[in-house]
């Protein structure tokens, strides 16, 4: 299949999952910090690693179908805490029931039902839901605001359970608590973080 015609299907899906144009703008920020384990294996044997991470994000969403935005993301691993650092764009086509970007893709609306393959969109990025994930999210299920669970690896080895709450605590402001857990070699791989998002 040619470039041109994934082109053309990415920009043409929209239309097909309800196109709005009364799609609302919005300014986000997200800020969030966590830890957990992971586990490596070499010639001395299987040993288990910590690390910990921190991020934030800030996002404008334009009327559509354009959002942009941009990631820090920066925490240590291993025995040595060796640091790491990166900054990572958000840049998407973004509709009410369809996304298509840099951080993945989306299909449905998140105030109700979707499915999601992300990568690199949730601060902090590796404790929780993990650097690359895909799952189901639910929107406003009283208490939550939203509800996610799915799979994710990296700095994991295997696939494990993450999930996602956000709780509403005032206007425009949410608490979320992402949380993951894996085995590999019969040895735990977990994560867990919190995190604030606040709108404008």
């Amino acid at each position: 299949m040619s470039f041109a015609r994934v082109f053309s299907f990415a920009i043409l899906l929209p239309y097909t999952v309800q196109y709005s144009a009364s799609d609302s703008a919005y300014d986000e920020i997200k800020v969030g910090a966590g830890n957990g384990q992971y586990v490596v294996q070499d010639c001395s044997g299987v040993h288990i690693r910590s690390f910990a991470d921190a991020g934030a994000a800030i996002t404008h969403k334009f009327e559509s179908p354009f959002r942009i935005g941009a990631h820090a993301f920066g925490g240590v691993a291993g025995d040595n805490g060796s640091p790491f650092v990166f900054v990572y764009p958000d840049l998407a086509l973004d509709f009410k029931n369809f996304s298509f970007g840099t951080t993945g893709l989306r299909i449905g609306n998140l105030d109700k039902f979707y499915f999601e393959i992300a990568s690199m969109d949730q601060p902090p990025p590796f404790s929780g839901k993990g650097a690359m994930r895909l799952g189901v999210g639910f929107g406003d299920i009283h208490p939550l605001s939203r509800f996610w669970i799915g799979t994710n690896v990296i700095p994991y080895n295997n696939l494990g359970v993450a999930t996602q709450i956000e709780f509403p605590m005032h206007d425009n402001q949410y608490l979320f608590i992402n949380g993951r857990y894996g085995t590999y070699v019969d040895l735990p791989e977990y994560g867990i973080s919190l995190g604030l998002r606040i709108r404008y």
